[in-house]
C-alpha cells in the first residue's frame, strides 16, 4: 500500500504538500498533516531529502499563518464575505474560534496549533487581538519549527523502524499523532470542565450571615 501521491516526482510532492499545509489552515480541504508526515516516512528510505521536505512544511505553516493573521487583523474579512465560497470559510474560521476559545496569546499561537482546529483559532484570535506584528511571526515561527518536527519525525520513525511501506507507515504516524492530540484536548476540556463550577462560584454576602 502506497500512499497516494509516492508515486509523482519529489519536486511536485513537496509543492503539493506546501499548498496544503498553506490552505489547511483556512481550508482543510485534505489533512496537511498527513502529507507531511507522509513526506517524513519517504524522507527515511532516501526518497526524499530530509531538509527540503522539512523547510518546505515549515514554509507552507508559517506563511499560512501570516496570511490569516492579516485577514484578520487588518479586517479584510469582509472580502471573504462578497461570495458564497468565501462566506463558507468565514463562517468556518469563526466557528473554530469559538469552539477552541483560545486566548489571544503568543504561547497559545506556538502550542494550541497541536490540538484539532487550534492552528486556524489561535493565529486568528491574534490577529482580531492585533498582537504585534513582528513577536507573533516570531512565535509562529517558532510553533511551526515544533509542528514540522513533530509530523515529520513522526513519519520518518514509523518508517525507519517498520519497514511498512510508505502509505502504511504514514497512516501508522498519523494514528500516533491523532491519539496524542485527542489527549491532550480531552485533557484541556477535562481542567476547562472542572474550573467552570469554581468561576460561578460567589462568596457569600457578609450582610446575609447571621449575626
Amino acid at each position: 500500500m502506497d500512499l497516494p501521491g509516492t508515486d509523482i516526482p519529489a519536486p511536485l510532492y513537496l509543492l503539493v504538500m506546501f499548498a496544503v499545509v498553506f490552505v489547511d489552515v483556512v481550508l482543510p480541504v485534505v489533512p496537511s498533516e498527513l502529507l507531511v508526515i507522509g513526506a517524513g516516512t519517504m524522507s527515511s528510505d532516501s526518497r526524499f531529502l530530509l531538509p527540503f521536505a522539512v523547510l518546505t512544511a515549515f514554509a507552507g505553516s508559517w506563511l499560512g499563518d501570516i496570511a490569516i493573521f492579516l485577514l484578520f487583523r487588518r479586517r479584510l474579512t469582509h472580502f471573504l464575505d462578497r461570495f458564497r465560497w468565501g462566506r463558507s470559510i468565514h463562517r468556518g474560521l469563526r466557528n473554530a474560534i469559538e469552539k477552541a476559545g483560545t486566548s489571544p496569546t503568543y504561547a497559545a499561537v506556538v502550542a494550541v496549533r497541536f490540538l484539532p482546529g487550534g492552528r486556524t483559532a489561535s493565529v486568528a484570535a491574534a490577529g482580531i487581538a492585533e498582537l504585534p506584528f513582528r513577536p507573533f511571526m516570531l512565535a509562529a515561527a517558532g510553533g511551526g519549527v515544533l509542528w514540522t518536527a513533530w509530523l515529520m519525525g513522526l513519519g520518518f520513525v514509523a518508517g525507519a523502524s517498520t519497514g511498512l511501506p510508505a502509505g502504511i507507515s504514514a497512516l501508522l504516524g498519523m494514528a500516533v499523532g491523532t491519539l496524542v492530540g485527542a489527549i491532550t484536548a480531552a485533557t484541556i476540556a477535562v481542567k476547562k470542565h472542572r474550573k467552570a463550577p469554581k468561576a460561578h462560584e460567589h462568596p457569600e454576602d457578609p450582610g446575609t450571615q447571621a449575626s
